[in-house]
């Protein structure tokens, strides 16, 4: 038999505008580090999202006067589907308990339930980072989102990690920048993307911050400008992420517009409800659904530390 609002108790109807209220007040998603590291999108009403990749074409050559135009071919590089994960978690709550609230226990059952939704969706894109460098969890060319050996569509390999794993340090620092101005894309042709973020955990943040941020170089008492703040493309923001669970790990990024790391939206948080006639109780659900990963390892270049 359905069970419609007229027939539930007032308080539950009464209590569930507020607790809403209280629950998405811990939401903290897109307002966070997420969006300025992923590739937002969103699914809208497709079941999942296919991302494909095409090979890049070689140098454009000279044509002499009067000859045929030269034709390359198209080579298709990879494709990635997104298939969205379902995120639920409720908590029930007895009748006599709203009833009689005087510590607001309810109010914080559904705080907490916010405050859950809000750790699985940063630790579940923190972890696109955490296991970087595990073997275990590859991309579609068979090896780790950071790799000195990511197979080229063309022939070769090429690298968006240190050859030598490091800390972050200014040596370090240079070495990074200068890999990713060799970076070249499936045909070979330099693409030479800008590092934009240098994304640290948090314990790294105050080393990070001395390394870019300051005006002089960091390292010596010479009166030596900071290169690093007068590089080409303007600089580097600094970006320090808790949930990041390697203390030396770093990785530098580029805009969101310009890398292939992406997280979808399928449906985003909401709560649903309902009212067991059986035992009194009142039921509060916060479901979502996502997916995140990559399409491609340009743009992107990272270090787990020494």
């Amino acid at each position: 038999m359905a069970t419609f609002r007229s027939a539930l108790p007032d308080l539950y109807l009464s209590r569930l505008v507020f607790l809403d209220d209280v629950l998405f007040d811990e939401f903290d998603l897109e307002d966070g580090i997420v969006s300025r590291v992923f590739k937002m999108r969103d699914m809208g009403n497709k079941p999942f999202v296919n991302t494909t990749t095409i090979a890049s074409f070689g140098t454009v050559p000279i044509k002499a006067e009067g000859a045929d135009v030269t034709y390359d071919e198209i080579a298709q590089g990879y494709n990635q589907q997104y298939l969205a994960d379902t995120y639920e978690l409720a908590f029930r709550t007895s009748k006599e308990a709203l009833d009689d609230e005087q510590e607001e226990v309810v109010s914080d059952a559904a705080r907490a339930l916010g405050s859950s939704m809000t750790y699985a969706y940063n630790v579940d894109h923190a972890n696109v980072f955490n296991r970087g460098f595990n073997s275990s969890y590859t991309g579609l060319d068979a090896v780790e989102l950071f790799s000195t050996a990511h197979t080229l569509v063309g022939g070769g390999t090429e690298q968006n990690e240190l050859t030598t794993a490091a800390d972050l340090s200014i040596s370090a620092y240079r070495d990074a920048l200068n890999d990713i101005a060799d970076t070249v894309d499936d045909a070979g042709k330099l693409i030479h993307w800008r590092a934009s973020t240098l994304l640290v955990p948090y314990e790294n943040q105050w080393l990070a911050s001395e390394l870019i941020d300051s005006p002089d170089r960091p390292d010596t008492a010479n009166r030596a400008i900071n290169a690093f703040k007068k590089q080409d493309g303007g600089g580097v923001s600094v970006v320090a992420w808790p949930y990041l669970t390697d203390a030396d790990a770093w990785f530098l990024l580029a805009t969101p517009e310009k890398h292939q790391i992406r997280s979808y939206w399928r449906e985003r948080p909401n709560t649903m409800h309902d009212w067991d006639f059986e035992s009194s109780s009142m039921k509060v659900k916060v479901r979502a659904r996502w997916k995140r990963g990559w399409s491609d390892w340009r743009g992107v270049y990272g270090s787990p530390g020494a």
